[in-house]
């Protein structure tokens, strides 16, 4: 999650003229409602991860034509017409699922400590993943509309009374991918063909032209 080039991955989907997407991340839990195999329609961000590029705009040494600084409004990081076609998915399937929650996004690719949580908890955390900075932030700065749904693999450090593994993650990833298939293709009915969120419009005012 660390060595990720976010920003080749947004920008290769900016470039195919993409407009929207969805997310997947596996996470772990600090809410104990919210327990493996259960999916997090993530509403909220807190970004604690260190060294990775978190925009395309760094002024003279942006990309291509984008040489300047913008300030996107980011209140709200996932978009709302996005995350409404996810949850109405959820609830038609059926499937445990919670219609908000707060991701905390870590460096990694370490596990966190048990006082990591701790904080994280406190601070107001749901669950806690490696990917989702700047993936969603960078999505925004190209006006694109961004949702994920996180999928619970594991009660995090201090919580889970078990070692934690890589393995765990990637066991029950492949216990839920079949209900991840089903929740991604069935949301994209719900989607509207013109976009009218916010996303559309990140930049207008974000660069004080």
């Amino acid at each position: 999650p660390h060595k990720i080039n976010y920003r080749a991955n947004i920008w290769a989907l900016y470039e195919l003229g993409v407009e929207r997407i969805l997310s997947t991340s596996a996470v772990g839990s600090l809410n104990e409602a919210m327990k493996p195999g259960d999916f997090v329609i993530l509403d909220q961000l807190l970004d604690f991860t260190k060294t990775r590029h978190y925009t395309f705009y760094d002024g003279d040494d942006s990309p291509h034509d984008r040489k300047f600084v913008a300030h996107v409004d980011f209140t709200d990081p996932y978009c709302p017409e996005l995350r409404k076609a996810l949850i109405t998915a959820a609830r038609e399937l059926g499937f445990e699922y919670h219609p908000t929650g707060t991701y905390a996004c870590m460096e990694g690719p370490r596990f966190e400590t048990r006082a990591e949580i701790r904080a994280l908890k406190i601070l107001g955390a749901d669950v806690v993943g490696m990917t989702q900075c700047p993936e969603a932030a960078l999505a925004r700065e190209l006006e694109m509309c961004y949702a994920s749904v996180a999928i619970v693999t594991n009660f995090a450090a201090g919580i889970s009374r078990e070692k934690l593994t890589h393995t765990e993650v990637v066991e029950l990833m492949a216990k839920k991918s079949e209900e991840i298939k089903y929740l991604l293709m069935k949301s994209i009915k719900y989607i509207p063909k013109e976009r009218h969120c916010p996303c559309k419009d990140a930049l207008k005012g974000a660069t004080g032209e």
